[in-house]
C-alpha cells in the first residue's frame, strides 16, 4: 500500500511567518552556486529554493514561528553563508493562493 504525503497547514503548526528572501551572491560566490544550494538544503526553515535570472541569484521561501525567529535564522544562519553580497527579505502579509495541484 502506497502512502500519500500529508500537507500540513503551516499556521496551525505554529509557523505563522513566511518570508521570500532574494539572495545575491558576490561574483566569487556565483562561481560556487552549488555550495550555497547545498548549504540551504540543510536548513528546514527553507521550504523552497530557486536559482533565478535577474538582479538576484536565488529566491528562497522561508517559514518561521514569528519575525523574531526569522531574524534569528537570518543572522545566525543565512547571512553567515560565504559568498553572500545581499539579502532582501519580503515578509508575506497574506497568503492569497497556495496550491500543490498542477494545472493538468
Amino acid at each position: 500500500m502506497r502512502e500519500h504525503p500529508v500537507i500540513l497547514d503551516r499556521e496551525k503548526v505554529g509557523l505563522t511567518t513566511m518570508v521570500f528572501a532574494h539572495v545575491k551572491l558576490t561574483s566569487h560566490g556565483r562561481s560556487n552556486l552549488s555550495d550555497f544550494a547545498d548549504a540551504v538544503k540543510e536548513y528546514p526553515e527553507v521550504m523552497d529554493c530557486y536559482v533565478v535570472l535577474g538582479n538576484v541569484d536565488f529566491l528562497l521561501r522561508i517559514v518561521a514561528k514569528d519575525i523574531k525567529a526569522y531574524e534569528q535564522f537570518f543572522f545566525e544562519k543565512l547571512s553567515q553563508l560565504p559568498g553572500i553580497q545581499e539579502v532582501t527579505s519580503s515578509i508575506v502579509l497574506s497568503d492569497i493562493k497556495h496550491t500543490t495541484a498542477l494545472p493538468i
